[in-house]
């Protein structure tokens, strides 16, 4: 389990949490969150960081984001969900 309200936390533990949140979400099977959702339920200290890691995230292929009215909407990219799923094993039980 990550514990994310430590002050130093790695950006492969805040990949796995977001990763973790938006699975349990169901984001990508049957939702999407909302840009300004994502950083919901961190810690205040890291929510700038949970945007950076979303967009790394994008650009490794994990997540998928398109318009939607007046901001973007995030989902899992369904077609990596199993190296998604491997990711999050290694520090939450499924």
């Amino acid at each position: 389990m990550v514990d994310i309200k430590k002050k130093d936390v790695s950006d492969e533990e805040l990949e796995v949490a977001l990763l973790h949140k938006m699975f349990m979400m169901r984001a990508g099977v049957k939702r999407h969150i909302y840009e300004s959702d994502l950083p919901k339920g961190f810690p205040s200290h890291l929510r700038k960081d949970i945007m950076d890691v979303a967009k790394n995230l994008y650009r490794k292929g994990l997540l998928v984001k398109f318009p939607h009215g007046k901001e973007h909407v995030w989902q899992l990219n369904l077609k990596k969900i199993d190296e998604i799923k491997e990711k999050i094993e290694k520090f939450y039980v499924l």
